[in-house]
């Protein structure tokens, strides 16, 4: 026993010896060892350098060109970005004096590893309102549905690099997608035709529901439909030409929510849905390449709301 005892304290103090070799880095699956930037002392002197003194977004739309977080130093490495607050960072406050949808832009310039984050704390902890991480140089974009009160960005990275030495912020309300959607229990039209050209391209799937990972990225036009848990909802789209309009179909229970894509339907296009929860779906008549016309044929409950004449008027002004 004594024998054990002895050879377990060893290890212990050799474990403990060896930390500091250890002592800031990471080893990531795609990202490699990543080298720690120091935290910084208490006491900033910039404007946006923590939370302290973040810059203050005056009102939407805003834009700041050409920042950095560069010289800023790594004032927080504990946030809901995980790997991607070890770099340095820099601090943003805004406030909504309603619900507001916010789009919020990120172009960090060429600067690959850069993450953005926004909570309602500042500093943020482990559970953000909203985060996005990426290895990629592209513009980060993230589309939220905020409530009214404050908020702050913080742009971070996972060094290396260190940090970004240039970026464009932008900030801008939205009008989110599914907004206009029609009612398909107000139309109460079991066969329609559509034409999806003109629709703008919107929505695409993110989680393969259609059957196929390329999504649709093609113009798309948005229905919606009230179901009870247990309700099912079944759609064939058909009579699109084929040659110049390769069509998808889908249903989201949230439209800002691109996997929240719970059934779909690409050669062919239809799919049965049995509502696992009371709420809002939205159908997606949409496709991966080109647009058109086709047909649409629904199955879903009868509405139990009753129409006047004046709101049946309402739905073709």
């Amino acid at each position: 026993m004594t024998t054990i005892k002895a050879t377990g304290i060893l290890l212990f103090l050799l474990l403990l010896i060896s930390q500091p070799a250890f002592a800031g880095k990471i080893v990531g699956a795609n990202h490699g060892p990543t080298e720690i930037v120091p935290l910084s002392p208490e006491g900033t002197t910039a404007m946006g350098d923590d939370c302290t003194d973040p810059i203050v977004i005056p009102g939407l739309p805003y834009t700041d060109t050409n920042q950095t977080n560069c010289g800023r130093g790594n004032n927080y490495d504990a946030t809901c970005l995980g790997w991607w607050d070890a770099g340095e960072d820099i601090v943003y406050e805004f406030t909504l004096a309603a619900m507001t949808y916010v789009k919020i832009s990120l172009d960090p310039l060429g600067t690959r590893y850069v993450g953005i984050l926004v909570d309602d704390t500042c500093p943020a902890d482990l559970s953000c309102n909203a985060i996005f991480q990426g290895e990629g140089t592209g513009v980060k974009v993230m589309n939220l549905a905020l409530e009214a009160g404050t908020y702050f960005i913080m742009i971070d990275s996972w060094p290396p690099p260190a940090c970004t030495p240039a970026f464009n912020l932008t900030l801008e309300e939205f009008v989110p997608p599914c907004a206009d959607a029609i009612d398909l229990q107000i139309q109460s039209l079991p066969i329609f035709d559509i034409n999806t050209c003109g629709g703008g391209a919107d929505l695409s799937p993110t989680n393969s529901c259609t059957g196929f990972t390329v999504g649709a990225p093609s113009e798309d036009l948005e229905y919606k439909i009230h179901l009870a848990e247990g309700e099912t909802f079944s759609v064939v789209l058909t009579g699109e030409d084929v040659y110049t309009y390769d069509a998808s179909i889908y249903l989201l229970t949230d439209c800002l929510d691109m996997d929240s894509c719970v059934a779909g339907g690409d050669d062919p296009e239809n799919f049965s849905y049995v509502a696992e929860a009371a709420g809002w779906y939205y159908l997606i008549i949409d496709g991966v390449s080109g647009c058109g016309p086709a047909t649409v044929m629904i199955e879903a409950p009868v509405a139990t709301e009753v129409h006047s004449w004046g709101l049946v008027k309402s739905i073709y002004r």
